[in-house]
């Protein structure tokens, strides 16, 4: 019933139909999302995963693997999983948050995009650390809800006094990704994918989130074990990679070529 509703939604709306049609043309596509690629996907991120430090140190972006790292307001986390429990509907899991908040502080990160919103955990690693920055903007899209009635639940975790510098783009990635990198024609500094999960749909979305990035710009993308996307992406872009486990799951983390500002 969710998938008829669905699909209602997004026909009845021509600047939908983008969106729709890419779901519907999986469906006479060849799988690139089954246990096989799986596999061969965790098998690749669990040879190359290392610990956060040393992933941190390979970039540059900390001395060595003994430095210590900024972490997030206990107090703020505590605050943020109350307003989770208050939710009235499930849904996805956070992502590595310490893992985003830590880039965003060594980097001083100002214009930052991502997709995927859920409860908001990305979105609170990004804003608390713009805040000890002094300063940004951050950009998510995140789809709509047809019929779910979960709309009230997007972002909940996320403090009011955050809320001034966040914009959530309403839109599928087919539609809302460009209107999201418009939003920093200099280029963002860091740019972290967390929505469609399937290997076509990141492919898509890495390669207008990559081009949205500024050189030494960084590419963040949770649960690279799903399929090869993240593998062959950088292989594709020859970039510089890493890749962390966080929570049985693997975040890979490319550097887009340049120096940073």
């Amino acid at each position: 019933m969710q998938k008829l509703r669905s699909a209602v939604f997004y026909l009845k709306s021509p600047v939908y139909w983008a969106h729709f049609s890419h779901r519907a043309m999986r469906y006479f596509q060849a799988n690139l999302d089954g246990d096989f690629y799986r596999a061969q996907a965790s098998a690749w991120a669990r040879e190359r995963a290392q610990p956060l430090t040393a992933l941190l140190a390979q970039f540059g972006l900390i001395a060595g693997p003994g430095a210590v790292l900024p972490g997030m307001d206990p107090d703020m986390l505590k605050a943020a999983k109350r307003r989770a429990e208050r939710a009235r509907h499930k849904m996805g899991g956070g992502a590595h948050i310490d893992l985003i908040y830590t880039i965003a502080r060594l980097t001083a990160a100002r214009a930052c995009l991502e997709t995927g919103v859920a409860y908001g955990w990305s979105s609170l690693a990004f804003l608390a650390a713009m805040e000890k920055n002094g300063d940004g903007r951050l950009v998510s899209v995140d789809r709509p809800y047809p019929g779910m009635g979960n709309e009230g639940d997007v972002g909940i975790v996320v403090p009011e006094r955050f809320k001034y510098r966040w914009t959530i783009v309403r839109e599928p990635d087919r539609n809302g990704l460009h209107r999201a990198a418009d939003a920093f024609p200099e280029g963002a500094d860091i740019a972290h994918y967390d929505s469609d999960k399937s290997y076509r749909g990141r492919m898509f979305g890495y390669d207008i989130l990559w081009k949205a990035l500024k050189p030494g710009g960084i590419f963040l993308s949770d649960d690279i074990q799903d399929n090869m996307a993240f593998a062959d992406f950088v292989r594709q872009k020859d970039a510089s990679f890493g890749v962390v486990e966080g929570g049985g799951k693997y975040i890979g983390l490319a550097m887009k070529p340049g120096l940073r500002n």
